[in-house]
C-alpha cells in the first residue's frame, strides 16, 4: 500500500484526536462550584478523552506508518493450528440464549429497586454466565462476586452514583457491602 493510502486510513483517527483533544480542552473549563474532596464534572469526560486520544493517535501511527493488514498475524491461524486449543461454549449458538439474557437484562432492571444494586448484580452477572453456558458454579459465583463489589466500589465510592439498597435484608446486605468498602 502506498504512502497517500496509509495516511487516508489514518485520516479518520486525526480527525478524532483533533476532536477528542478540542473535547478535552473544553472539559478543563467546566463552570462549576468546587466541593473540597470531590471531583468535579470535567473528570470522567476528561478521562475518557485521554483515552480516546491515545486510542486515535496509536491507530494514526499504526495505519500511516505500520505495516500493512495482510502481513499481520492474528491468534486465528494459532488456532487453527493447534487442535488441541478450544474456545466452544457448551451446545451451538442459539437464538434462545440471545432472549434469555434479554430477559435477565429485564428483570434485573426491574429487581434492581428492591434487592439493591449489589444482590441484583450479582445475581444478574451468575445467571448471565449460566445462560452463556458456563457451567462451573464455584468460579461462577467467585467471578459474580468481585465484579458486584468492584462495581458498587467504583459507582458509589469513586463515581458517586446513588444505586438502590433494596429492601429488609437486602437493605442489610447492601450497607454491610458498603460498610466494608468503606462507602458513608
Amino acid at each position: 500500500m502506498n504512502q497517500s493510502a496509509k495516511l487516508a486510513k489514518a485520516a479518520p483517527y486525526v480527525l478524532l484526536l483533533a476532536a477528542s483533544a478540542f473535547l478535552y480542552y473544553r472539559a478543563l473549563h467546566f463552570d462549576y462550584t468546587r466541593v473540597p474532596d470531590r471531583i468535579g464534572p470535567g473528570a470522567w469526560p476528561r478521562m475518557i478523552l485521554v483515552l480516546l486520544m491515545a486510542v486515535s493517535a496509536w491507530q494514526t501511527v499504526r495505519l500511516a506508518f505500520g505495516s500493512a493488514a495482510s502481513s499481520l498475524k492474528g491468534i486465528a491461524p494459532v488456532l487453527d493450528e493447534d487442535p488441541d486449543v478450544s474456545l466452544s461454549l457448551e451446545g451451538p449458538p442459539s437464538a434462545g440464549r440471545v432472549w434469555i439474557g434479554i430477559a435477565l437484562t429485564f428483570a434485573f432492571l426491574l429487581a434492581f429497586e428492591t434487592v439493591g444494586f449489589f444482590a441484583a448484580s450479582f445475581a444478574y452477572l451468575a445467571a448471565l454466565m449460566f445462560v452463556g453456558g458456563y457451567r462451573r458454579l464455584v468460579p461462577a459465583l467467585v467471578v459474580s462476586l468481585a465484579s458486584s463489589v468492584f462495581f458498587v466500589f467504583i459507582f458509589m465510592k469513586i463515581v458517586y452514583v446513588s444505586l438502590p439498597l433494596g429492601r429488609g435484608p437486602f437493605l442489610a446486605l447492601s450497607v454491610t457491602v458498603m460498610r466494608l468498602l468503606g462507602i458513608h
